[in-house]
């Protein structure tokens, strides 16, 4: 069965307080796949999403690279205030 968007959305919240909890900034793995499930959950690409989702909740230790596949390693970043930013404001369009 499908994840539906509002579901996704939830999903995203937790993962991003998790982020939040653990009082560090997200590595580039996590940043950077969380922002891109971000911009699909915006353009309304669920699947893609929740695939980017489960991507960003990859351990470390299973990645094969320090950066997600089709992103430059030398790419800054996104902090978890961005992140935070980025996700309210698509949850305020989602409404």
């Amino acid at each position: 069965m499908p994840i539906t968007r509002r579901t996704l959305i939830e999903r995203i919240d937790r993962f991003i307080r998790s982020i939040e909890n653990r009082k560090v900034e997200p590595d580039q793995w996590e940043g950077r796949c969380l922002k891109q499930a971000l911009a699909d959950v915006h353009d309304g690409h669920v699947e893609r999403a929740e695939a980017q989702m489960t991507l960003a909740k990859t351990p470390s230790d299973l990645r094969v690279s320090r950066a997600p596949p089709g992103v430059p390693p030398d790419r800054r970043k996104p902090t978890t205030a961005e992140l935070r930013a980025e996700f309210e404001r698509i949850k305020s369009q989602a409404r």
